[in-house]
């Protein structure tokens, strides 16, 4: 029996585009079939957007979620109920100033920049540039008003238009680490995603997945990208044939 930790983002990789829903139920129907699985969602989007997600697609819910680019952890209860890690969540708000953060959204955030909307995010800012502003220029000013505000902070840009302003150090790589470690997971980790806020991920798990489109070579480390796959296919297709390429199915189902 194969045992692994299977964790991935929802939005580009594990979520299917229109006609790939039958791939995502033969994945589902595959990891169900392997008792030494565990599922782990790591997301960009907040626990309730990922709870959303999970409902309206009817997902196999995970054991473990990965939410707010890693700010926050949640482990799914046996009833079905989920529980969020305080360990976790404490150690990441003590790297987070709440009180700075504020001041800058406070003091309004430069030209070509704007809070996502909708979006009640957990000890983070995620920011996001405004219509027709410059990637890179609004990173500058972005950086720039963290340093006015005394906001220590990384800043993760991604898919060309979002901004994730994190606690140091505090990543979806570093909550697999932790969550890894505290909960005694299997290995090994497979990580599947499509984009810059998956950097982490990729980095912590022993078998990195990168989705055929999102992600471009020029925006990950060139270490990075030689030991990552790319998959063959996108969304679900591409994750199952990932894990039959590592042999860790026990079944040999290939696609055709």
């Amino acid at each position: 029996m194969a045992v692994f930790h299977l964790a991935t983002d929802l939005d580009g990789t594990w979520l299917p585009d229109p006609g790939q829903v039958p791939d995502l139920r033969r994945l589902e129907a595959t990891l169900l079939a392997q008792p030494g699985a565990v599922l782990t969602f790591a997301t960009g989007r907040t626990f309730l957007s990922a709870l959303e997600a999970i409902e309206r697609w009817g997902l196999l819910p995970p054991q473990h979620l990965i939410s707010d680019v890693g700010t926050a952890l949640f482990h799914r209860r046996p009833d079905g109920s989920w529980e969020e890690d305080r360990a976790w969540a404490d150690r990441v708000a003590g790297h987070w100033d709440a009180g700075a953060a504020q001041r800058l959204l406070e003091a309004g955030l430069p030209d070509g920049l704007q809070v996502q909307p909708g979006l009640a995010p957990i000890r983070r800012l995620g920011l996001q540039r405004a219509a027709g502003a410059d990637m890179a220029e609004a990173g500058r000013k972005l950086h720039l008003a963290c340093e006015a505000h005394g906001l220590k902070a990384d800043i993760l840009p991604s898919h060309d238009l979002y901004f994730d302003v994190l606690p140091p150090g505090v990543h979806k790589g570093a909550a697999l680490a932790f969550l890894q470690q505290t909960q005694d997971l299997p290995r090994p980790v497979v990580g599947c995603g499509d984009s810059a806020n998956d950097l982490g991920l990729f980095e912590f798990a022993d078998h990195p997945v990168l989705m055929p489109t999102g992600l471009d070579d020029r925006e990950a480390p060139p270490a990075l990208i030689r030991r990552a796959r790319r998959a063959s296919f996108p969304g679900p297709r591409g994750i199952h044939e990932a894990l039959a390429a590592f042999g860790l199915l026990d079944e040999e189902e290939h696609d055709h």
